[in-house]
Parts: C-alpha cells; sequence; structure tokens
C-alpha cells in the first residue's frame, strides 16, 4: 500500500487502539512525523486495508481486571480487621501515656511543695540573716 500522512486519531482507528497508543508506536519504530497545516501532527504510514469483519486486536477501552465482590468485600474485611487491631494497639498506649503523665504530674506537684518549703526557709534565714550587723554576719 501507498504511505499516507495519518493524524495519531486516523491510524488509531486503523489500527483499533487509542491515539496515545499510536503516539507512542510512532516514536518507537521511527516513523516520520511532521505537523499539518491545521497545527497537528502527521506520521507517514503504509497501513494494509482491513476487511471490516476483522476486529481490533485490543478493545478500545482498557478491559481492566474482572474483580470478583466477594474477593473485595474479604480484602476490605481483612483491612478493617487490621485497622482495628491497629486501634487497639493505640487506645492501649495512649492508656499508658495518660498514666505517665498522670505519675509525672504528682512528681510535678511534689517538686513544687518542696522548692516553695526550700523557699520560705531560706527566706527565714535571710531575715535573720539581716538583723545581726554586718561585722557578727562575717566574723560568724
Amino acid at each position: 500500500m501507498e504511505p499516507e500522512w495519518l493524524s495519531y486519531a486516523e491510524v488509531a482507528d486503523r489500527l483499533g487502539i487509542t491515539p496515545e497508543a499510536a503516539r507512542s508506536r510512532a516514536k518507537r519504530l521511527g516513523w516520520r512525523r511532521q505537523m499539518s497545516n491545521a497545527g497537528r501532527a502527521l506520521v507517514l504510514i503504509a497501513l494494509e486495508p482491513r476487511p471490516p469483519s476483522d476486529q481490533p486486536v485490543t478493545p478500545r477501552s482498557s478491559p481492566g481486571r474482572k474483580v470478583d465482590p466477594e474477593q473485595i468485600v474479604t480484602a476490605l474485611e481483612g483491612h478493617v480487621a487490621t485497622l482495628k487491631a491497629d486501634v487497639e494497639r493505640l487506645e492501649a498506649q495512649l492508656a499508658a501515656a495518660e498514666g505517665r503523665l498522670a505519675a509525672a504530674d504528682h512528681e510535678r506537684a511534689k517538686a513544687i511543695t518542696a522548692f516553695a518549703s526550700l523557699a520560705d526557709r531560706l527566706d527565714a534565714l535571710a531575715a535573720a540573716n539581716q538583723r545581726l550587723p554586718w561585722w557578727r554576719r562575717l566574723t560568724g
């Protein structure tokens, strides 16, 4: 057959593939390309005519993978079980962290009380020390 210039959409129609697949095939096989006056890319290709009864090798729409709905439900149930286990683990970690926080709060309260009593004692010592003359404080 005589080579002719076709757009990617026309090549795709003749080969029974998508225009993107036609573009990839043109790059892969090194077909000559040029821009038309309308600004569309054209490729030089020599195609044999197809009989009307001939079906394309690949359908236009991708068939995708046929998945059984029961498999999806089983997979989702497994995922839900995993998520529930994660929630239980995280709740246990949260409870342990809350326990550590309560213990730390108790220790903090004890430390504040101890520091307050130390501050009172220091104030009392400073007040007693101020009553003595400087030379008595110096000689002790």
